[in-house]
């Protein structure tokens, strides 16, 4: 489609459904299409809940992506695409061409170099394309042989043979277009040729339909023997027609297979895998399912695999495309999320979400619009990015009724670990492994026993091979596709099949591409070099041809079998071609069409694409530059396995020292997130290596600080934040930063009155600069001092209203650790089941982050509430998770609390001496971690007080009296107390009243009920 003469790009239309709805609304321009009838069209076998509504949506995005709304007319309960100037379709330019009968030759060879090649080719299929597909292909027929005919009388002869070739190319048993062509072969002097085609055309109608030639045919043979000349002198002339796709033969068993499995199991979780090499025919199989089973399907294209949320931004709008109710009934929050990703839904209002949180909130939003559409379909799953893959894998383990289907290559799963773990952990119900076509397959394609075997014997069977002989067969005239049933062959296919097969279905590829004019060979590289979808505009940049040139060339690499049009613009035809094409081009040529590429894509907004360019190219410090931005993209949308792998590619290419650092600060954060502590910290340490004094080196150390502090050593983490806060100088922002982790760690360290003296400046500087996120940030850690300092019962008041802050401000990751925590202080303030309310909501947002720090946080609090509840084997489970996370990620301070939540577990169960190996091992890691070497200390000494040797536990209650904050003493003065009772101490009730009035004080409710006792029982 063109506006102003240029390719309105794929993307514009949002989804193939609004392309699908112009395309019905062009076929009967300037009449009256019902909404009844759209709504057929465009949802043929699941209409959505509310069809007019979706009409709606789809009509203003065709209206906006036109150009001018005043093109589709509203028009009694349907929509009218207007005829006039400003809208002109090709197709009824050509029949309005042809209406009038009485044009001459000239006339009807200018009409039909309006034609554009088969209408609706990706429609073939459609209810709603077939009366108007056959109507032009008709009139398209009727034209040829009637300007044959005319040229004919004009004593154009060699005019007349081209005419009627096509006539007869496109309908070889039509006895008047192969009489036309017959005559005017004769007429140019080629009465051998003649001959050939009259011969063919019997054997034809006799093979298919068991009928001979009418007397009409049979008297212009006998004329033509006639004049013939000697057979020695007949040069052989062969006339081809366009290739048409094969039938699809030889995966019907699978094809019934994975019917039967999705169509069986509705309403429950179905995954059904589909592998097999290129050329399987693993897209041909999904095309069939799809006019069987409604789905929604994807697929993903090489050069996407580091691009963050391709893959699932298609999914997403088909899905929307189905039915837009799925999307109204998204809460507003979910709405806006959606809307990042899919603009044209924009509109909904919402919060301005950051970027962890909207990705929280798309990754729900997603899984709710996937459960809608009941059935997915995936192809190339191979080359799906990470963002997307982790949505499809939440999808096919949290979504109880979705059937899942997903195609890829086995030998390159292979090299991807995420795709090949995903793959082996679904619970696969049915896998079907595509190979070759099974023997008895080959006869129902073409009815030649010698092209058949050919096909057995020298290919490997797969479709694609299959195709490539008959492809080139029928480019030669020696096999042709008949109405009904098999290809039917003529002279020697056989033969020609067998040397064909030899040379190999990429041969073949590589020859027909060969064959395509230059400026259309120079085209399908640069299409096999972007491998994937791409706009005419992006390629008439890049080979500085006018676009309509391009838009011819891509029309007749079409027709060639080359190249294709998808959804979001042109591509080759099949990844073989791509691979063909590019692995023919030298060198030297293959950068200087990069660097076409790279110099059409400077314009546009995908640094990414560019960065490859540019690398192909061997602008090495170009692209590293490009990958430095794109990286960045990805790190701000919380794609951190993007983030980090685009930045190491970037890193590979010699960049300059400036861009090298910021490629390391970026990895190094997306590490962190990612839980690779130890990565995170070999890269801010290298980043730093280049920025020596100033804002930047402090930007860097402070984030080095926080990776410090609970992977290696808190003090050393402060050390860092003390530099960062000198480094700063009078920088605004990066000082209250530094600032801000310079708080946090005091508070930890204990170091209270420094920690709330930069804990306001940074508040101040953070209000001057209007960053309320930052503000927030400082009231976290202020009513987190707080619950430290003992303030039990205030500080849960304070967490609960920061969290609340986080929540309404859009920022919901930093939701976690307050939420968590003000669960944890209600465990210690006697209220278990709230506080297990609090610490699950708090889980699940983690989970939904996929943030593996955040989890063991939490599983730990949700050990402490199960513990309480005396839940113990659940607490034990979840114990079990927190320290594996912990572990795995290599955080310090949450492996020290992932052993205490283990303890605790232990100690709930009566298992002693595994609880107090438990806190001991996280005694031995909570170095310069107070807080939790007086909570391990503690508990110890209570297990060996439970286990009556008080002895060891003496010095273990002085430490834990001795170091942490406030909060970690109310546990120290519990087993001080326990201690004194077993030792028989005389100061045991006054103790245990003292720890009860700190108790009452800091509103603890843990154990107060037995140091009451204790007080009671020693004072009577």
């Amino acid at each position: 489609m063109l506006r102003d003469g240029v390719e309105i790009p794929p993307a514009a239309f949002a989804g193939r459904k609004v392309r699908t709805l112009l395309k019905v609304l062009a076929c009967r321009q300037g009449r009256f299409v019902s909404n009844d009838t759209l709504a057929e069209a465009l949802w043929p076998t699941k209409p959505p809940s509310d069809p007019v509504a979706n009409l709606q949506v789809l009509v203003n995005r065709a209206r906006r992506a036109l150009g001018d709304a005043a093109l589709i007319v509203t028009d009694r309960g349907g929509y009218t695409l207007v005829r006039s100037a400003a809208c002109s379709v090709d197709s009824e330019r050509f029949l309005d061409a042809l209406s009038d009968r009485s044009l001459s030759a000239p006339g009807l060879q200018e009409a039909l170099s309006l034609w554009q090649g088969e209408p609706l080719p990706e429609e073939a299929y459609d209810d709603w394309a077939v009366g108007y597909r056959a109507r032009l292909l008709r009139a398209h027929q009727d034209a040829l042989e009637r300007a044959a005919l005319l040229a004919m009388e004009d004593g154009a002869a060699g005019t007349a043979v081209e005419l009627a070739s096509r006539a007869v190319e496109a309908e070889p048993l039509r006895e008047i277009a192969v009489l036309t062509l017959i005559r005017a072969l004769a007429a140019a002097g080629d009465g051998a040729a003649a001959l050939q085609v009259y011969d063919d055309y019997r054997r034809a109608l006799a093979d298919e339909l068991g009928v001979d030639p009418s007397a009409e045919a049979v008297a212009l043979h006998q004329s033509l023997l006639r004049q013939a000349p000697p057979p020695d002198q007949a040069p052989r002339r062969r006339w081809s027609r366009e290739f048409a796709e094969l039938p699809f033969v030889g995966r019907g068993a699978e094809l019934r297979k994975i019917r039967t499995a999705l169509t069986e199991a509705a309403g429950r979780r179905v995954f059904v895998a589909i592998s097999g090499p290129s050329g399987a025919g693993k897209s041909r199989l999904l095309d069939s399912l799809a006019r069987e089973v409604p789905m929604v399907r994807a697929r993903a294209h090489p050069s996407e695999r580091s691009e963050p949320w391709t893959l699932l931004r298609t999914l997403l709008r088909e899905v929307a495309a189905q039915d837009i109710a799925h999307v109204d009934r998204l809460p507003p929050p979910m709405a806006s999320a959606l809307a990042w990703l899919l603009p044209e839904h924009d509109g909904r209002g919402g919060a301005d979400l950051d970027p962890e949180s909207r990705r929280i909130l798309l990754h729900e939003a997603s899984l709710r619009l996937l459960e809608a559409a009941g059935v997915i379909a995936v192809d190339d799953l191979q080359w799906c990015d990470p963002s997307s893959l982790g949505v499809l894998e939440a999808a096919t383990a949290r979504i109880a009724n979705l059937r899942t289907v997903l195609a890829y290559r086995p030998e390159e799963v292979a090299d991807r670990d995420d795709v090949r773990a995903f793959v082996g952990r679904a619970n696969c119900v049915l896998r079907v492994d595509l190979g070759a076509l099974p023997d008895e397959s080959l006869p129902q394609l073409v009815a030649d026993s010698g092209v058949v075997e050919a096909l057995r014997q020298h290919t490997d069977r797969t479709p694609m091979a299959v195709a490539e002989v008959l492809r080139a067969l029928s480019a030669e005239g020696l096999v042709a596709p008949a109405p009904e049933g098999a290809w039917q062959s003529s002279g020697d296919a056989a033969a020609r099949a067998v040397a064909l097969a030899r040379e190999g279905q990429r041969l073949a590829i590589h020859a027909r591409a060969a064959a395509q004019r230059d400026a259309d060979r120079e085209l399908l590289a640069l299409l096999a070099l972007v491998a994937r979808e791409t706009n005419a505009s992006t390629l008439a940049a890049a080979t500085a041809t006018p676009e309509p040139q391009v838009l011819d060339s891509l029309s007749r690499l079409f027709r060639s079998g080359l190249a294709q049009l998808g959804d979001q613009g042109w591509s080759t035809s099949h990844d073989m071609v791509t691979e063909v094409v590019s692995s023919g081009l030298d060198i030297v040529e293959r950068a200087r069409l990069h660097a076409s590429l790279a110099r059409a894509l400077r314009s546009e907004d995908d640094p990414l694409l560019l960065a490859h360019h540019l690398r192909e190219a061997g602008d090495s410090r170009g692209a590293a530059d490009a990958y430095a931005v794109a990286a960045q993209r990805a790190f701000d949308t919380v794609a951190d396995d993007e983030a980090a792998q685009l930045a190491g590619v970037g890193l590979g290419l010699s960049p300059t020292a400036a861009v090298r650092a910021e490629l390391q600060e970026i990895r190094g954060q997306a590490r962190q997130r990612l839980g690779d502590y130890a990565g995170a910290r070999e890269d801010l340490r290298s980043a730093l290596a280049v920025h020596t004094s100033g804002p930047a080196r402090a930007r860097v150390l402070a984030r080095l600080a926080m990776v410090s502090s609970g992977a290696e050593d808190i003090v050393r983490a402060a050390q860092l934040a003390e530099l960062a806060v000198v480094e700063a100088g009078e920088d605004a922002p990066i000082r209250a930063r530094a600032l801000e982790v310079a708080s946090v760690l005091d508070m930890n360290l204990e170091r209270g009155r420094r920690s709330a003296e930069r804990a306001s400046e940074a508040l101040g500087l953070y209000e001057s600069l209007g960053d309320a996120n930052g503000m927030a940030r400082i009231l976290d850690a202020r009513a987190m001092a707080q619950f430290l300092e003992g303030d039990v019962r205030g500080g849960e008041a304070a967490l609960r209203r920061v969290a609340d802050l986080f929540e309404d401000s859009g920022d919901l990751v930093r939701v976690v650790t307050p939420r968590a925590t003000a669960g944890h202080a209600l465990v210690f303030a006697g209220h278990p089941e709230q506080g297990l309310v609090q610490v699950t909501a708090a889980l699940e947002l983690a989970r939904t982050l996929g943030h593996p720090e955040g989890q063991a946080y939490t599983l730990w609090h949700r050990t402490e509430a199960l513990a309480a509840l005396d839940r113990g084997e659940e607490a034990a489970a979840e114990a079990a998770e927190a320290l594996a996370i912990a572990t795995r990620i290599g955080h310090r301070g949450w492996t020290a609390t992932g052993w205490r939540a283990v303890g605790l577990a232990a100690q709930q169960r009566g298992e002693l001496d595994e609880a107090l190996q438990a806190f001991r091992r996280s005694l031995d890691l909570s170095e310069h971690l107070g807080l939790f070497a007086s909570w391990a200390a503690a508990r110890a000494a209570m297990v060996l007080v439970s286990q009556g040797r008080p002895e060891p536990a003496v010095p273990l209650v002085a430490r834990a009296l001795r170091e942490g904050p406030p909060l970690g003493h109310y546990e120290a003065r519990w087993a001080q107390v326990e201690l004194a009772v077993a030792l028989g101490d005389a100061a045991a009730p006054a103790l245990a009243q003292a720890a009860c009035d700190l108790l009452k004080a800091g509103g603890v409710q843990q154990a107060r009920e037995r140091l009451l006792a204790v007080a009671a029982t020693y004072s009577d």
